[in-house]
């Protein structure tokens, strides 16, 4: 390794959005369900169309509770 530095820092960014990640699929599923959509689909749409910003389109357009 040459620069240990460098991964000090990348590691745990990494992990970090992995987290947030994971966190927004789980919090994506849960809502979905509550709404009357079926969660898995919604995931899938969240977490292939460009994750993070389809999870801004998902909290703007999302459909009343049910």
């Amino acid at each position: 390794m040459e620069h240990p530095i460098f991964l000090i820092f990348l590691i745990p960014f990494i992990l970090v959005i992995l987290g947030l990640l994971i966190w927004s699929l789980v919090w994506v599923y849960g809502d979905a369900g509550k709404r009357g959509k079926p969660g898995w689909i919604v995931v899938l749409l969240v977490l292939f169309m460009n994750w993070p910003f389809s999870l801004l389109i998902w909290l703007v357009f999302r459909p009343e509770e049910k």
